[in-house]
């Protein structure tokens, strides 16, 4: 009876700590991703984060000065939930020159996120593209 309750009381515990684990990955500290962006190109251009991650996303322009500009609904879903939740809305799609853009948000939604260089670069402007997945 003793071993039972021992082991019951250790199974809580550990089952209590990985909870509170992953409510802190997700509610507290920021996966921090670094993207470089220079003339027509996102490097990565791809990116993946999990479904309920807060994301800190530092964008560093290379040549000269760039955005990012991320779609706050995924790829084919209707346009009635956000599924970007933005710590400051107004900083998506804010350029200032030299300075690096800061975003941080929360991934609410499982889907894929077009993201575009939020000031006009040149004649391959419109090429500059990238994906943010959301993955559940």
């Amino acid at each position: 009876m003793r071993r039972t309750f021992v082991r019951a009381t250790a199974f809580a515990g550990v089952s209590m700590m990985a909870a509170w684990m992953a409510l802190g990955q997700s509610a507290g500290t920021p996966k921090v991703i670094e993207v470089s962006a220079k003339k027509y190109e996102f490097s990565p251009a791809e990116i993946h984060v999990k479904q309920g991650e807060k994301v800190e996303l530092k964008v560093h322009s290379v040549d000269e000065t760039h955005g990012v500009k991320l779609n706050l609904y995924p790829d084919g879903k209707d346009k009635k939930d956000i599924g970007l939740v933005f710590d400051a809305a107004t900083e998506n799609g804010k350029v200032t020159k030299g300075t690096d853009q800061v975003l941080d948000f929360v991934a609410k939604e499982p889907g894929t996120y077009e993201f575009v260089c939020a000031k006009f670069c040149g004649f391959g402007h419109d090429k500059m593209k990238g994906k943010l997945i959301v993955e559940p």
